[in-house]
């Protein structure tokens, strides 16, 4: 009987070590890449786009599985040549609610916002330093799930936000003086 209890035991520790080597994965980086890597330097990876300062890669040799759904295509992105986010296109809404149910029950409960003009709802966990974003865009019909490296997420974000004021800066400036010189209109 003691033996009993302890092959539970073992095989208690056991499973609850597969369970942390899993939720670790993530933590650490995307199926077998590590996050911050260099993309470039990774066999196999083949550059497709890059766009302000981000380079997008794909993998055509690796299928990856979520819960046993076949991914054919993972789009693999790097801010200044470190990877930081990963991008799947989810095809049906079958393969959607079964990915929502799947990392729910791995990492609970998610934050839901929604946006009407377009109709679009975005779930979003965080699981320190990642963070997954499941998108559905209704007006479309097109699925998004995502995995983002929060430290250099956040930087991609900045800087997209700085190019943006750049570019709309023209537009924002204006002649102070004139702006003072306007609020006389309001005296009358």
């Amino acid at each position: 009987m003691r033996n009993h209890y302890q092959s539970i035991f073992v095989g208690l520790i056991i499973l609850m070590s597969i369970g942390t080597v899993q939720a670790a994965d993530l933590k650490e980086g995307f199926m077998d890449t590590k996050w911050q890597t260099d993309l470039n330097s990774l066999a196999n990876f083949l550059k497709v786009e890059e766009k302000d300062n981000v380079s997008y890669f794909v993998n055509p040799t690796v299928m990856h599985v979520i819960d046993d759904v076949k991914i054919p295509q993972v789009i693999y992105a790097a801010y200044q040549n470190k990877f930081f986010a990963v991008y799947i296109e989810i095809d049906t809404f079958d393969v959607y609610n079964q990915m929502k149910h799947y990392i729910t029950e791995k990492y609970g409960r998610p934050k839901m916002t929604m946006q009407i003009n377009p109709d679009r709802t975005t779930y979003t966990w965080k699981y320190s330093p990642a963070k997954i974003k499941l998108k559905l865009n209704e007006e479309t019909g097109k699925m998004k799930l995502a995995f983002y490296y929060t430290p250099l997420s956040t930087k991609v974000n900045e800087a997209r936000q700085e190019a943006y004021h750049e570019k709309t800066k023209p537009f924002l400036d204006f002649d102070k003086e004139r702006a003072v010189q306007s609020l006389d209109l309001l005296k009358f």
